[in-house]
């Protein structure tokens, strides 16, 4: 049977967060950078625990006033650090609860500057080569590029509620149309993107990519109608939701 695995970006201060654990399989649970904190890592990892949904990291730049979705150029180290410090409270949070954290997806800016620059990508992955962590990846990036260098184990994810520029990276939120909303479409979209296993873009054309895991971001307006949409319509296609093996 085919699969597949839905995602959704958690622990960001959405009042959907629960709701919305109860339809996916992966969550990445912000950590303290762009959002987050003790008790909403604390609060994410129960209800995760409560539907069995698997459990990763969601790191950012350090950034609360931009929500992490700010350009930032930090020196190697620096990034180290922030990784470190991210997945580390999540990880130490989730051993008091016996839920283990299985992988990392970088968030918003942070993703988009790690998929666009080969050395950025390298220094995320040698975090995740100490760590142990897999890496939840953008298809035919840098990041892609990095995780098989390192030999990290990952998988690629392609983005539901967004539209891809013709280079086959995310088009920038503040473009028109770079953000989808209507949940049909999108569960249209998403059969296509994995029947397909490839990217639309903007163009056009399909850009040939991995697709393991379907993302729908917290805190796009709608997001929980679009992931129940989203997994009827795939369901009903033929397609089972499953965590992906790590």
């Amino acid at each position: 049977m085919a699969v597949f695995d839905l995602n959704a970006d958690v622990g960001e201060g959405v009042a959907n967060d629960a709701a919305l654990l109860a339809v996916v399989t992966s969550a990445n649970v912000a950590c303290g950078g762009h959002a987050g904190d003790p008790a909403t890592m604390r609060a994410t990892l129960r209800t995760a625990q409560r539907y069995g949904v698997v459990v990763g990291a969601h790191p950012g730049w350090a950034d609360r006033a931009h929500f992490g979705r700010a350009r930032q150029q930090l020196p190697a180290d620096g990034v180290v650090a922030t990784l470190d410090a991210q997945i580390a409270a999540l990880r130490a949070i989730a051993a008091e609860l016996g839920t283990p954290v299985r992988y990392v997806k970088l968030h918003g800016a942070l993703a988009n500057q790690a998929a666009e620059d080969p050395a950025l990508a390298a220094t995320v992955a040698q975090v995740l080569a100490a760590s142990g962590l897999g890496w939840l990846v953008m298809a035919q990036t840098a990041m892609q590029q990095a995780a098989t260098t390192a030999r990290i184990p990952h998988y690629c994810e392609a983005f539901a509620d967004r539209t891809y520029t013709p280079q086959g990276l995310l088009t920038p939120r503040e473009q028109p149309g770079a953000v989808l909303h209507d949940a049909a479409a999108i569960a249209d979209r998403a059969l296509a993107m994995l029947s397909r296993q490839a990217l639309p873009l903007a163009d056009g054309r399909w850009l040939p990519a991995a697709v393991d895991s379907l993302c729908v971001h917290g805190d796009t307006p709608g997001a929980l109608d679009i992931a129940r949409t989203l997994r009827q319509r795939l369901t009903a296609a033929g397609w089972q939701a499953r965590a992906l093996a790590w």
